[in-house]
């Protein structure tokens, strides 16, 4: 029997759109409505389409591996960033190989070294601040890297993330224009969670001519344990702010559980602001004010851009930005009287 090779022209006719539309949704250049992107992924997966979109595959005997370095994690955004580019190396016939790290630099530079003598085509790097002893290891092996989560300084190595300075001060601008002043931030380590989202922060208060309470911006872990405890030492600060803006949607939680534990309601008393619009969000109880964004798309995008460079192309966008909304839910209320005391 002989079996013929199926085309973008038969993924097309069988998917019931243009060979342009497959060619958007194989390669994200332009908004595709969502039930006809479902209805050609469909098809292309029934009947295993692989794309050349970005040149002749592999030979035989080469290895079709994508080296993924993340931290561990636990129901957060970063099984969003691997469901992402699984989907997408899939697609195009490469496995992915992860390297699991505690975040640390000494884990990723360990997993970098491996990576390189295994020979994978590419490595998505999840991580700690991408640093000069990190790009020492992926020209040592000659390896095309994109990062994930973070803005690439370096001009070799794309990245792509979200705009972590704009989602924060749209966030923060909310909770202003409806009527809280007194506005608390609790945000994580790291370039990203910590000073971009702080910066977001800022700029929110200062345009709106209000004054950061130094002992309102308090650093934490992401976890609920964590926000928990980051809410104690604002509520421990002797005066309660009437919202509080947190860098994740972990550390909200967190925040919200501290503030109910000892009486407190939200929204009523304290409005709650989340950052990552993770499905804890929706289920919590009140439910939580978020900002939203697709880390599946932030990965998949990473990982066609890393295609792209396997295969040899130049035309890459140094850094991309993935949109974001956000998503005002039970946790956030307008200021209707004056705030709590702790």
């Amino acid at each position: 029997m002989i079996h013929l090779k199926i085309t973008i022209k038969d993924i097309a006719e069988m998917a019931g759109v243009s060979i342009a539309t497959v060619s958007r949704v194989l390669n994200n250049s332009k908004p595709v409505k969502e039930d006809v992107k479902k209805r050609v992924l469909e098809v292309i997966k029934q009947t295993n389409y692989r794309p050349n979109t970005f040149g002749p595959e592999p030979k035989r005997h080469e290895s079709r591996l994508i080296g993924v370095i993340t931290p561990q994690s636990t129901h957060t955004v970063l099984n969003d960033f691997l469901e992402g580019i699984n989907n997408v190396a899939k697609l195009y016939g490469y496995d992915i190989m992860i390297g699991s790290t505690d975040g640390g630099a000494e884990n990723e530079l360990h997993y970098l070294n491996l990576f390189g003598k295994v020979t994978v085509h590419g490595i998505i790097f999840i991580g700690s601040a991408f640093e000069e002893k990190h790009v020492e290891m992926i020209e040592q092996y000659n390896i095309p890297c994109v990062l994930v989560g973070q803005i690439s300084s370096i001009s070799s190595v794309p990245s792509v993330h979200i705009d972590n300075v704009t989602a924060s001060y749209e966030a923060v601008k909310y909770l202003i224009q409806n009527g809280h002043r007194e506005i608390a931030i609790i945000h994580g380590p790291g370039p990203d969670i910590g000073k971009y989202r702080f910066q977001g922060y800022q700029q929110a208060l200062n345009d709106a001519g209000i004054p950061i309470h130094e002992d309102w911006v308090v650093e934490s872990g992401i976890s609920t344990e964590d926000g928990m405890e980051a809410m104690r030492t604002i509520a421990e600060s002797g005066l309660m702010p009437t919202a509080v803006f947190c860098a994740t949607d972990w550390i909200a939680i967190g925040a919200m559980n501290y503030l109910m534990d000892q009486g407190l309601r939200v929204p009523e008393d304290v409005s709650v602001f989340g950052f990552d619009g993770s499905f804890m969000s929706a289920i919590v109880r009140p439910t939580l004010s978020t900002v939203s964004y697709s880390a599946t798309e932030i990965a998949m995008t990473a990982t066609r851009n890393l295609i792209k460079m396997i295969k040899g192309e130049t035309v890459i966008p140094h850094h991309s930005n993935v949109t974001h909304h956000l998503v005002i839910r039970n946790s956030t209320s307008a200021i209707t009287k004056p705030p709590a005391t702790p």
